[in-house]
């Protein structure tokens, strides 16, 4: 564990989501699809710093209280933000 601790700088997690579309909103038409330039987007969660640090003291055994951004929490703000649909939520027990 000391030597994955030692090498570890950060860990990503990415999810590529469609975007909410500017004129149809949530669901957008075929035709609209293919004139529009930009129809996805990449979500990145990175785990770094005191947070890594405290996830690697936990995975240890050690009783660690932390709190990092989650992708579902990223997902939401997009949402929120008006960039994403509420359907990127799918696939999340949230």
């Amino acid at each position: 564990m000391q030597e994955i601790e030692q090498t570890l700088v950060a860990v990503a997690a990415q999810r590529l989501l469609d975007m909410r579309c500017p004129f149809c909103g949530d669901e957008c038409t075929v035709i609209c699809r293919k004139l529009r330039g930009n129809r996805r987007v990449s979500v990145y969660e990175l785990l770094y710093g005191q947070a890594l640090h405290h996830v690697v003291n936990e995975a240890k055994g050690r009783e660690e209280t932390y709190s990092y951004p989650t992708m579902p929490d990223l997902i939401k703000k997009g949402i929120a933000l008006g960039y994403l649909p509420m359907k990127s939520l799918e696939g999340w027990n949230i």
